[in-house]
């Protein structure tokens, strides 16, 4: 027996599923971020992650209290994830 080999095939063709139309969807969503990064206070959140960075490049450092910091000043989970790949850069398997 070969693992992740399958035996039994199906000749019919799969039927096609179509795929939602999430384009108001996603134009609300970026309208909902423009209207939290405005009303959030930027300095607070820079200094959140200035301070965030700092502790990523400290390897003894714990990260949690920052990051959460972060997150209270209103930090979005793409300002927070932008602050750890500048630090430790991206995974590329291979």
């Amino acid at each position: 027996m070969v693992v992740g080999v399958n035996e039994y095939l199906v000749e019919e063709p799969m039927a096609s599923v179509p795929a939602p139309d999430y384009t108001a969807l996603a134009a609300a969503q970026r309208a909902r971020l423009v209207a939290a990064r405005r009303a959030r206070k930027a300095k607070v959140v820079k200094g959140a992650l200035a301070a965030l960075d700092a502790a990523a490049r400290d390897a003894a450092a714990p990260l949690m209290e920052p990051m959460l910091d972060a997150v209270r000043a209103r930090a979005t989970v793409g300002d927070i994830s932008d602050v750890l790949r500048r630090v430790w850069g991206e995974y590329r398997p291979g």
